[in-house]
């Protein structure tokens, strides 16, 4: 799915994360969603990455979010975040 990977691409680049994992959740979201039934508007991103060493929990999130931006203006509807620096 193009969605996912560009996620993947641009965490990537952004972050360059020592753990990444993002999974595609559209389809429990099916029922209350209708363009979650064909994928790419729901996922759980996890990422672990020296930059979020002493940065807060929401900011972390907004750095993320903020990259993501574009994808969010074409499709992507919602994103669970478990961000972690490498001390965590």
């Amino acid at each position: 799915m193009e969605i996912k990977k560009n996620i993947i691409k641009k965490l990537s680049e952004a972050l360059s994360p020592l753990l990444i994992e993002v999974e595609d959740q559209s389809y429990l979201h099916a029922n209350h969603n209708e363009n979650a039934k064909n994928g790419g508007t729901h996922f759980r991103v996890s990422i672990k990455s020296k930059i979020f060493n002493d940065i807060s929990l929401i900011e972390r999130h907004r750095i993320a979010m903020n990259i993501l931006k574009e994808e969010f203006e074409n499709g992507l509807h919602a994103v669970s975040f478990d961000l972690k620096g490498s001390k965590d």
